[in-house]
């Protein structure tokens, strides 16, 4: 069955297949990332450009930027499951077909382990490590921006601050949250951020199969 026609065929529609889903979800990790990079810059303007508007509108930048490291992260991890397939067949089957001994056994029996998946398919990173990955590669830089103009927005409107208590009750969110609170968590959130993208493994790392063995 192995060395049939029907299963040479089968394999090189299981890898245009795969080919297709890793192109579907990379096209919508870039949507994400486009979407969040076009909502940091219209909040940018659209706080500095008036003093009427609160500061706070920018945390709910913050919020909004991690609503899409939540999306984006599960995306990746889709994508990230289509590359290992793809990376099954590439180095098992068309690895073996074009080596100088096509008898020598896979090591990486890579026809049982595609079985498997296909059966019962498993993501092969948790959706934490999915979000480290994607505030590695784009979204703390992001944060970090947020962040500055929030910061420049209390400095400058409606204007600066002759002391550091009045930059301090600033930080208040109207009469709901007193600054206190906002002065605790941004630079927790902040900082969380910051550790979980420096503590994660590189993309280049996260997608190393060589050493795999299945």
């Amino acid at each position: 069955m192995i060395d049939s026609s029907g299963f040479h065929t089968a394999i090189v529609h299981l890898y245009r297949g795969e080919m297709n889903r890793m192109t579907v979800w990379r096209e919508r990790l870039d949507v994400t990332s486009n979407w969040a990079i076009l909502l940091t810059v219209g909040l940018t303007t659209f706080t500095l450009g008036s003093t009427e508007v609160p500061h706070y509108i920018l945390l709910l930048g913050l919020a909004l930027i991690a609503i899409s490291i939540l999306i984006e992260a599960r995306r990746y991890r889709h994508l990230h499951h289509s590359k290992w397939r793809l990376y099954l067949l590439e180095v098992g089957y068309f690895g073996e077909h074009l080596a100088a001994s096509p008898d020598e056994p896979s090591r990486l029996h890579w026809q049982s382990t595609m079985a498997q998946d296909l059966r019962c398919p498993r993501l092969r990173i948790s959706w934490l490590t999915a979000i480290r990955a994607r505030l590695r590669r784009n979204y703390l830089l992001l944060l970090y921006f947020v962040t500055g103009v929030w910061i420049t927005k209390l400095f400058i409107h409606p204007a600066s601050p002759t002391s550091s208590g009045e930059f301090y009750l600033r930080l208040a969110v109207g009469d709901f949250i007193p600054p206190w609170f906002v002065a605790v968590t941004a630079p927790i959130f902040v900082g969380a951020a910051t550790i979980l993208a420096f503590t994660c493994p590189t993309l280049e790392q996260l997608e190393d199969w060589s050493k795999l063995k299945c």
